[in-house]
């Protein structure tokens, strides 16, 4: 199914004027009261499974990113997002590491073909993508092609079915499927394990709020 009037849709809010707001209102408000997900979880996922030789996918305004410690002064790292003012503003942001940039639609092939990363991170994107897990999981296989022998993809995504949702997850869930920010009004846990195991080894995956954090390794 052809998904470009989503996508443009959800594209439109990630702006310049957008983004400087985005991380105070994200992380700082919705993040942790709504999603149920605090940056101290957030920050916890990428201690465990960001490596130096990292491709960062949807970045935002790179706010995560810029907070990893690196176990090197120069660690490889990449950047992939289909916003050209999300990739300008993470560029900035990271640009003592030099990042490697790639303009990309996840639910197309991947139109470059870069040296295999060690780890993959793919932070509160899904649940904008357009689709079931079985339509927009296609992006797993496109980005797991990516990864190096035993590398990981890991991530976090807001669910909107199976969850228990509080009082203002339902208010907020339900403005950003309205305005076309989310798409995720159809997405529940076993959708998106069964979307992950097909693209490699689940190594972990639990829910948070409505939030689900998950890894896997390519097998």
């Amino acid at each position: 199914m052809n998904y470009s009037k989503e996508v443009a849709r959800s594209q439109r809010y990630f702006n310049p004027f957008s983004l400087l707001i985005y991380d105070a209102v994200l992380y700082g408000v919705i993040s942790k009261f709504a999603w149920g997900s605090s940056i101290g979880r957030l920050d916890a996922h990428y201690r465990k499974y960001a490596t130096s030789n990292h491709l960062e996918v949807g970045v935002g305004t790179g706010y995560l990113l810029d907070r990893i410690r690196f176990e090197t002064t120069a660690p490889r790292l990449a950047l992939m997002d289909l916003s050209a003012s999300c990739l300008e503003k993470t560029r900035q942001k990271v640009a003592r590491y030099r990042p490697e940039v790639y303009n990309q639609n996840l639910l197309e092939p991947i139109a470059h073909c870069p040296a295999p990363f060690d780890s993959i991170g793919i932070n509160y994107v899904m649940h904008c993508v357009p689709g079931s897990f079985a339509e927009k999981g296609i992006a797993f296989r496109h980005l797991t092609k990516l990864l190096s022998d035993h590398g990981v993809l890991f991530g976090t995504s807001v669910l909107s079915e199976s969850v228990n949702k509080n009082l203002l997850a339902r208010p907020f869930m339900w403005l950003m499927n309205a305005m076309g920010v989310f798409n995720n009004r159809c997405d529940n846990a076993a959708e998106l394990k069964t979307a992950l195991e097909a693209c490699g080894k689940l190594v972990y995956f639990e829910i948070v709020g409505v939030t689900a954090f998950f890894a896997i390794r390519k097998c």
